[in-house]
């Protein structure tokens, strides 16, 4: 009998060693740019594990640039590359180079070009996954809008796909999170799935991200799930139909002559219409028609930058930090579950759309706001994620997969609450933590109106430059009051001096001139904004895919 026990107790022992947990991925200590300060991941890779910091967030295989990146001084004296790691195949005994291309056409934050092949090698993200799928850089490139190359620093990691497997020059490559859900052993996690918030590092909210489940905390009420067939996903990307825009205040005043204001997502026909937007964190900025960045920007004190298609906050300006540090944002109001009667809204804080743009996109650090023209299918890449949760659940049988977005925390975080994504599952709970709590203790709300003669003096001058409406009208009822003294003055004079003189004597008649006020100008963007290079695939996010070589997942 006492045998008996002692076995079931090893095996109970055995089953939970081995028992399918989450996996937390780890974070780098380091931010990157230059248009950000960006969070990365950690990984290492090969043999001998080489550190390589990556923005996650990428669908297949996973990028990487190679060392011989460094040796190519023509756009920079400075290896950007190098700060985040670069790898060396020759040093890791476990690497299988598989080929190399000619320079061709690659997409980063703008389009541009690239020297690539496919490698396979072991990574280690907390557990060693073998044989994963990478794309190596050798050489790269990007283009911007004022014709100007520059290097691109950090590569992507890539954390699922509508497959198991990678096929490459005819071998079947892993993927690291699927790696992980098919191994055997203490490894394995419990579905082929992620979670994913990137957070910001001003103000510091710590990214996270779990493979095989998510954290609770980083996901507040009114998720959205939809079912998306595997069968017909091609792009590598989730997308949801967004609705409108808007800016709004969460609470105390507004910085504006408006409390919130709606209709934003403007097309360039001037009409708002519902439109899939594709949900990118490998991407730096919102990528949206012109009309929609304009209508955006319209209060804001900004600048567009027609050599870098990006807008520039003047920070000098007397309402910058009432806009910037009070309780406002821009809210992204989406449809939910895929339904045309229910909506979801995430709210952006402008605190986190105060971007720095470094060298080598500028010669002096810029703050700016990263609302990008596009023609194409809108992007919202990471200035968006800062404040968004993401998730998938890749393999749930018959073909499917679920993709999930929500409403993610401020500053103000909560305890981790690690659960796990079990595979049939098509919902997610979230916490019942407040958004605005979440965000009380980091920004300034302004005072209400009337409380603080500071505030009533700011509303006066509206945004764009030029006085409001209630200013011009006050300066017309000044300019006639004045007028009427002035006049009721002449005729008090006159009537002294008849009354002192005995014998009347003939005024001379006058004739004032006032000089009314005229209208302070009022800033105007230039015409002739630029364009992406050509439309579609400059704007469109695709996987760093060779075009010489063919390369599928195989299921």
């Amino acid at each position: 009998m006492m045998w008996r026990l002692c076995l079931l107790l090893l095996i109970l022992q055995d089953a939970t060693t081995h028992a399918a947990n989450p996996l937390v991925m780890k974070w780098s200590s380091q931010a990157y740019g230059p248009d950000g300060p960006w969070q990365a991941v950690t990984i290492a890779v090969g043999s001998n594990r080489q550190p390589i910091d990556l923005y996650p967030g990428a669908n297949g295989a996973t990028t990487i640039f190679v060392d011989s990146i460094c040796s190519n001084t023509t756009l920079s004296t400075t290896c950007y590359a190098a700060r985040a790691g670069t790898y060396n195949q020759s040093e890791s005994t476990t690497a299988l180079a598989l080929n190399q291309s000619a320079w061709e056409t690659s997409y980063w934050n703008v389009q541009g070009g690239s020297i690539q092949g496919f490698v396979s090698d072991q990574v280690d993200v907390g557990a060693v996954v073998p044989n994963v799928s990478l794309t190596a850089v050798y050489q790269t490139y990007q283009t911007y809008p004022n014709g100007k190359d520059y290097p691109v620093p950090v590569g992507n990691l890539a954390i699922g796909g509508p497959r198991l497997k990678d096929m490459a020059s005819g071998l079947s490559l892993n993927m690291i999170a699927a790696g992980l859900y098919t191994s055997e052993g203490d490894n394995r996690i419990p579905s082929y799935s992620y979670g994913l918030h990137i957070g910001s590092v001003e103000p510091a909210i710590p990214g996270s991200l779990v493979l095989g489940g998510y954290d609770k905390s980083r996901v507040l009420t009114g998720v959205s799930s939809q079912s998306v067939s595997l069968s017909s996903y091609s792009s590598g990307l989730w997308q949801i139909v967004l609705k409108d825009i808007g800016v709004g205040v969460a609470t105390g005043d507004s910085p504006f002559d408006f409390t919130s204001k709606t209709g934003l997502f403007m097309q360039g026909n001037g009409a708002v219409l519902a439109k899939p937007v594709t949900i990118d964190p490998t991407k730096p900025y919102m990528y949206l028609p012109e009309a929609t960045c304009d209508a955006i920007t319209s209060p804001f004190p900004v600048s567009f930058d027609n050599g870098l298609g990006l807008y520039i906050w003047d920070t000098t300006h007397s309402n910058y930090a009432n806009i910037t540090s009070s309780a406002t944002y821009i809210s992204f109001i989406f449809r939910k579950d895929g339904l045309n009667d229910q909506t979801i809204t995430v709210k952006v804080p402008l605190r986190l759309l105060t971007l720095t743009l470094q060298d080598p996109l500028v010669d002096r650090n810029a703050t700016y706001f990263p609302c990008f023209h596009s023609t194409d299918t809108p992007v919202l890449g990471r200035p968006f994620l800062q404040a968004a949760f993401v998730g998938v659940n890749w393999f749930q049988g018959n073909n499917t997969g679920t993709w999930f977005l929500g409403q993610a925390p401020g500053p103000g975080l909560p305890e981790a609450d690690i659960t796990t994504i079990n595979i049939d599952d098509t919902t997610l709970a979230a916490s019942d933590n407040s958004w605005e709590e979440s965000w009380a203790k980091h920004w300034s709300p302004l005072p209400e109106s009337g409380s603080n003669s500071s505030n009533s003096s700011n509303s006066s001058i509206s945004s764009t430059g030029g006085l409001s409406t209630g200013t011009k009208a006050g300066i017309g009822v000044g300019v006639g009051v004045a007028g009427v003294l002035l006049i009721a003055g002449g005729v008090w004079v006159a009537m002294i001096r008849r009354r002192r003189d005995r014998k009347p004597v003939a005024v001379e008649e006058r004739r004032v001139q006032f000089r009314g006020f005229a209208e302070l100008p009022v800033s105007t963007k230039q015409d002739g904004y630029p364009r992406e290079l050509d439309t579609k695939d400059n704007v469109q996010p695709q996987e760093l895919v060779g075009a010489h070589q063919p390369r599928h997942e195989l299921e």
